[in-house]
């Protein structure tokens, strides 16, 4: 799967059932070629995605649950910065 297949998608709390926020950016180990931590904003969806008042959260590869159609599900908690 490419990033930019993911990209943009909306984040649930498989938990909760809460927003966290839309994919953004992601940590990637160069070496290995693989995405480590999805970068998520919390922020509300702007024009052309950009997002208003964001608040960074980085969810790791190994806590996502479900990446479906239009949404990834997550079961632990995201790293905030």
């Amino acid at each position: 799967m490419r990033f930019s297949e993911i990209q943009k998608k909306e984040v649930i709390d498989g938990e909760k059932g809460s927003f966290l926020g839309y994919v953004q950016d992601a940590t990637v180990d160069v070496e290995k070629g693989v995405i480590e931590k999805l970068h998520v904003s919390s922020g509300e969806k702007g024009l052309f995605f950009d997002t208003k008042k964001s608040e960074l959260k980085k969810i790791r590869i190994r806590d996502i649950s479900v990446i479906g159609k239009d949404i990834i599900l997550v079961n632990e908690k995201a790293e905030k910065e």
